[in-house]
């Protein structure tokens, strides 16, 4: 049991930042938000000389799931503090940026991101969420189509595209869409019943 393992981690180095923050993810995991939260903030209070980032992006993740978006903010830009070029941390600070509703700055920070990997993939989707929110479409589609590039596993960005090219009136390019996506996951409830609506339609 990873757990066990962690705890145990704990008691030979109490002073183990990593042990804390694995052991929060185990928490987190089987769906103990309250610990999880406590394990992070142990780790961030350990030392004050070593990386908190991924325990602070931890936190921030909490938050955002709990639709806190001003304390993941806060978070999220401690732990970029530490790590100014983490994409995950500028990902995850740009779309809750999208989130609360600041584009601006969402859009700031996902091009930032972007300078840094312009081929990873969750930056790619980001941007294209982004300017589908702005309603500029053929800049969402280009970075849908980049993260599929990226990723052509990643369905969510065949779902978007869809999304994009039902609202278009191009129900041939989303079924297409949708057919390529279902052929990666078959099962997908939410894939099918788009498909059956313009199937019908």
């Amino acid at each position: 049991d990873a757990q066990l393992n962690f705890e145990k981690a704990i008691k030979l180095d109490p002073q183990g930042t990593q042990a804390y923050i694995n052991l929060g993810m185990a928490h987190y995991a089987s769906g103990n938000k309250k610990e999880a939260l406590k394990d992070w903030e142990k780790a961030i209070a350990l030392k004050d000389d070593d990386n908190d980032g991924k325990a602070l992006n931890n936190i921030g993740n909490l938050y955002k799931a709990e639709n806190n978006l001003n304390k993941a903010v806060e978070y999220y830009k401690r732990a970029i503090a530490f790590e100014p070029g983490n994409t995950t941390f500028l990902n995850n600070l740009g779309d809750t940026y999208r989130l609360a509703g600041n584009l601006e700055e969402a859009e700031v920070t996902l091009e930032k991101s972007f300078n840094i990997d312009s081929k990873g993939m969750l930056t790619q989707f980001n941007l294209g969420v982004l300017y589908k929110t702005k309603g500029e479409i053929s800049k969402a589609i280009q970075s849908f189509q980049g993260s599929l590039e990226v990723n052509p596993q990643y369905l969510e960005a065949y779902y978007q595209l869809a999304t994009i090219h039902l609202k278009a009136k191009n129900k041939e390019s989303a079924k297409l869409l949708l057919e390529k996506a279902l052929q990666v996951d078959p099962k997908n409830k939410k894939f099918k019943e788009l498909y059956d609506q313009i199937i019908v339609s």
